[in-house]
């Protein structure tokens, strides 16, 4: 989804594009209808916005969490789901450690650079060993051309960023900051996949008792194609940060990256993704997993299946704890580009050219209209006095790592109505779960294909 990814990205950044259109279309009488005379020459946000619903959602929260931190930046890169993770956990550190060490890291920021190095290594690991199984299966071109299409996108899963962090840590952002190939991986990622591929059809032709020995030459080739590309990650370091509170340069000596982690007392297990698919053949209170989909675990990425509406109590009770929600959406989807605001039809088709998308979600999702393309967290809500005078939430204020000029100094809004139809996954504390939930982990999941909508890669 890296492509698709960036074309958003670049939506929200050129504000200023036009339609590419040269002449207006002619209509059944012969002459231009009037949409189409402005339509020839403006963007369909510019003609067709909806002001009334920008003006009735200021970015004004009154419900949000305490930390707040600088707004990250992946660049040209489709890192957005190491960004959300590494969010979720400096909020969580950020406060942590102004409560418990009185210590106050106003520009805190792990290294999303270290983990991306070795998500690559051990998902390249991982789809040679995909590829023997699947080449072993009868039936197989399905998965294969899956395996073929897309193998090493900058894309991921909130369980394949955990196992990383869990296997590996964490460290400062100064301790592996970003190469030119983490801010733009389109180089890199044509090299390793080539190079993947080749090692494809070597063990396609080699003697199964050589395949051990053959991924491990392997491996070792990978590994320095990434410490080109991206940097020697560290295995000890010295974290050098100034406390807010005191003004003075405090020093954490000869950490390594799995100190470091322990020391934000995130506990990766601890936190479990929650999906919305409203497909019938995918029933709620169900655990799922995708099978060939994963990094570091010989085991399919997995979640939840709940309501829409449990999805949203989850997330109002995570940020009521100061907890971000990481979240997966179509970050495409109904927005307009000069606000950040996403609302469904906020570019009103219907009245400026008698259009309208009449697919629900569910459609949406089995004609991959609507995919989790873009991984972000939520920082807040804001709720107002609703019919019956109760608290109602009427949008969620969203942390990108897009930059602080995307759009709204790094910020997006989503309405209550936008999370309906386009939010598609979250993750939040186990302990938000019931206990019947929480027993749907230990269930005999069901496996989904990999070429599955869900099974994209935010």
């Amino acid at each position: 989804m890296e492509q698709k990814y960036l074309k958003y990205k670049s939506k929200y950044l050129d504000l200023k594009a036009r339609s590419s259109l040269d002449e207006p279309i002619v209509g059944m009488t012969g002459g231009a209808l009037p949409f189409q005379l402005s339509l020839v020459n403006n963007s369909l946000g510019s003609l067709a916005k909806d002001n009334l619903i920008i003006n009735k959602n200021p970015y004004i929260f009154n419900h949000e969490i305490k930390s707040k931190l600088p707004i990250t930046e992946q660049k040209a890169s489709g890192r957005c789901w190491l960004f959300a993770t590494l969010n979720l956990i400096r909020s969580l550190a950020y406060q942590k450690w102004e409560s418990e060490l009185n210590v106050k890291i106003d520009n805190l920021e792990f290294s999303q650079s270290y983990i991306f190095f070795f998500d690559k290594f051990e998902r390249y690991h991982r789809n040679l060993n995909y590829f023997i199984k699947i080449n072993q299966m009868p039936n197989n071109s399905q998965y294969l051309v899956k395996l073929y299409f897309d193998p090493l996108s900058d894309g991921g899963q909130w369980d394949m960023a955990k196992e990383i962090i869990k296997k590996y840590g964490i460290v400062p952002k100064d301790a592996m900051p970003d190469s030119f190939h983490a801010k733009s991986t389109g180089g890199m990622n044509k090299l390793l996949t080539e190079n993947l591929k080749q090692d494809f059809m070597i063990l396609s032709r080699a003697d199964k008792s050589t395949h051990g020995k053959l991924i491990e030459d392997m491996m070792k080739k990978v590994r320095e194609l990434l410490v080109g590309f991206l940097g020697e990650p560290p295995t000890e370091f010295n974290f050098n940060f100034r406390d807010k509170n005191t003004d003075k340069v405090i020093t954490w000596s000869k950490l390594t990256p799995l100190k470091l982690l322990e020391k934000t007392k995130f506990i990766a297990d601890d936190w479990v993704s929650i999906i919305n698919d409203p497909r019938k053949e995918h029933p709620y209170n169900k655990y799922y997993q995708v099978e060939f989909l994963g990094n570091v675990m010989d085991q399919h990425v997995g979640w939840v299946n709940l309501e829409i509406n449990r999805l949203k109590q989850l997330a109002k009770e995570s940020i009521d704890s100061n907890e971000p929600v990481w979240f997966g959406c179509d970050v495409g989807a109904h927005h307009d580009g000069a606000t950040g605001i996403h609302h469904p039809n906020i570019i009103d088709l219907k009245t400026f050219m008698n259009y309208e998308n009449n697919l629900n979600k569910e459609e949406k999702l089995k004609t991959y209209t609507a995919l989790p393309n873009h991984a972000m967290v939520v920082v807040g809500y804001h709720t107002e006095e609703g019919d019956e005078k109760t608290e109602k939430i009427v949008r969620w204020k969203i942390e990108n790592s897009w930059g602080k000029k995307a759009p709204t100094n790094g910020f997006l809004l989503m309405t209550d109505e936008w999370f309906d139809q386009y939010v598609f996954q979250i993750v939040v504390h186990k302990s938000k779960l019931t206990d019947a939930e929480k027993s749907l982990l230990k269930t005999v999941p069901k496996i989904i294909h990999p070429w599955d909508p869900l099974g994209t890669l935010a």
